[in-house]
Order: structure tokens, then C-alpha cells, then sequence
């Protein structure tokens, strides 16, 4: 489920560009006046920085609970799915196995007969395959349905986190190269999720 990172992403990089332009649209000039605006846009820039935090977003999806159980619910249909196709597909070949030896032996009673079997074969072969292409689609159309859900999860806890902390942004640490640790709370917001997830669960 490597792509519930690049949805979660799209929720947090957005701020990142106006980020960036706070920090390189000022200008360096010679004279008093220039310092000092200058030094006055530095000092603004670093009470704006108290209102910024990020997330490492590989890191709460290793520690998040509920990404455990949806990756676990998903990988136990999945083997459910393949261990049924296979099933399937182990009968069709032993019944082809008992038509090669019916050819190489002469048993069948007619011409027909054989190609009767053969087309009758060659069916059930069209069909497992479209059936291994119809479990293919379902599994991605769940694990789709699956990544919605922690999405969803996700962005409606940080909208409820930030009410009281008031954070004007909250990044992903995947988008930038370098953030002071003191700004991540990835430990703060993990914990936070699989608290109030945990509550649900014993309800």
C-alpha cells in the first residue's frame, strides 16, 4: 500500500511552495534601511516557524494501528482469493492431464468427442483467466477503498488536532530537505490516532 504515502502527501505538501516563498522572495540590499527590513522579515519568519510542524508520514504509517489492520484485512482476502484461483486452477490441469492421456491412449470413441472436450477445456481455461483478472481488479479496487478510508481518517484527526494548536501549517517531511526536529510531531500525532482508534476498538 505504498500509495497511501502519495495520498497522504497531497494533504500536506500543498503549503510547502508558499513556504518557500517566504523564505527566498526577500531581496539583499547595501543600505540601513534594507537591514533593517530585512532583519524585521527575519524576525516574522521565525514567529512563523512557531506555527509550523511536520509529519513523517513512513514513519506514522509504521506505527499506526489502524494502516496495520486495513493492511492485515487486505492481505488475508488476498490470500483467501489466491488460495481459491489456485484450487481452481489445480483442477482444470488435472483434468487436462486426464485428456492428454485420453489422446495418447485412443480412448476417446469418436473424433468429435475429443474436440468436443478440447473446446469444453479451452473454456474453462478463458474462464480462469478471466476470473484471476476479475480478483486482480477487485483486490485493487479494495486496497483503492482501503487508502480512501485512512485518508479520510488522517485529514479529519489534523483538522480536529489543529483547532487547539493553531498550526498555520503541517508538512510532510518528504516534501523538504531539512526541518528542525523541534517542529516534528509525528510521535505526537501517531500516538494521539492510535488512542483514539484503540478507544473505538473496545467500545
Amino acid at each position: 500500500m505504498k500509495k497511501i504515502s502519495v495520498i497522504i502527501n497531497v494533504i500536506l505538501i500543498i503549503a510547502v511552495a508558499a513556504l518557500f516563498v517566504m523564505h527566498f522572495t526577500g531581496k539583499n540590499g547595501c543600505s540601513n534601511s534594507d537591514s533593517k527590513k530585512n532583519a524585521k522579515k527575519d524576525s516574522l519568519l521565525a514567529n512563523v516557524n512557531d506555527d509550523i510542524a511536520y509529519i513523517k508520514v513512513d514513519s506514522l504509517l509504521s506505527n499506526y494501528k489502524f494502516y496495520d489492520d486495513l493492511e492485515a484485512k487486505l492481505m488475508e482476502k488476498q490470500k483467501g482469493m489466491e488460495a481459491d484461483l489456485n484450487k481452481k486452477m489445480a483442477a482444470f490441469e488435472k483434468e487436462a492431464n486426464e485428456f492428454q492421456k485420453k489422446v495418447q491412449n485412443n480412448s476417446f470413441l469418436s473424433q468429435e468427442s475429443a474436440q468436443r472436450q478440447e473446446q469444453e477445456l479451452m473454456q474453462k481455461q478463458q474462464n480462469l483467466y478471466k476470473l484471476r483478472d476479475d480478483l486482480t481488479l477487485e483486490l485493487q479496487k479494495e486496497g483503492q477503498n482501503l487508502e480512501l478510508q485512512l485518508l479520510d481518517t488522517v485529514s479529519n484527526f489534523l483538522k480536529e488536532f489543529n483547532k487547539d494548536r493553531k498550526y498555520r501549517y503541517i508538512l510532510n517531511s518528504g516534501s523538504f530537505l531539512y526541518g528542525n526536529e523541534g517542529l516534528d510531531i509525528t510521535d505526537t500525532i501517531t500516538s494521539l490516532l492510535n488512542s483514539r482508534y484503540q478507544s473505538k476498538e473496545t467500545k
